[in-house]
């Protein structure tokens, strides 16, 4: 367990400075050939305390904090990989009795088809990969149309500086 403090621009005590008292919880891999279940145990925790996230590398995080009293609260932070074959549009959560459960349904899609859910939201990781490549496309069409014009002039100083035979 590490403890950290926060950190105050006042000099004499702060109300609001807390005292967190870093833990790591324990967790339980169910795993199966059509789900795989994480069960992280956070006794004295509440729904409203714990968040969970999925990022666009497949990385699931899981946080959250709790008053433990006065200016002493608990805090962890978890992080996992969630395997390719997930359909991660399908993930969910729930809470109780003091476990997350987190429910990652399989499925035959490609990785890139995934799309990410939590707290309702759901969000194809297809578009954002698309909209990437689209974004990286018109900057290398910028780069390229730019070293055309580049090429262009440097031929035409070249051929404005060769001297002129005239024939009479």
């Amino acid at each position: 367990m590490e403890t950290k403090y926060c950190v105050c621009s006042h000099t004499n005590y702060c109300a609001c400075a807390r005292v967190y008292e870093d833990f790591d919880p324990y967790c339980k891999w169910y795993r199966g050939e059509e789900r795989d279940t994480l069960e992280v145990y956070l006794q004295d925790f509440n729904k409203e305390q714990v968040k969970a996230q999925i990022n666009n590398h497949g990385v699931l995080k899981i946080f959250g904090e709790r008053p433990l009293k006065e200016t002493r609260w608990s805090r962890f932070n978890k992080e996992t990989k969630v395997d390719k074959k997930c359909k991660t549009c399908a993930i969910h959560a729930k809470f109780g009795n003091g476990v997350l459960s987190v429910i990652m349904p399989k499925t035959g899609l490609k990785p890139t088809e995934n799309a990410i859910i939590l707290d309702g939201i759901c969000c194809n990781e297809i578009v954002i990969e698309r909209s990437i490549l689209k974004q990286k496309l018109g900057m290398a069409l910028k780069v390229l149309a730019v070293a055309v014009v580049v090429a262009f002039g440097a031929y035409a100083t070249y051929k404005c500086n060769q001297p002129c035979l005239v024939e009479n």
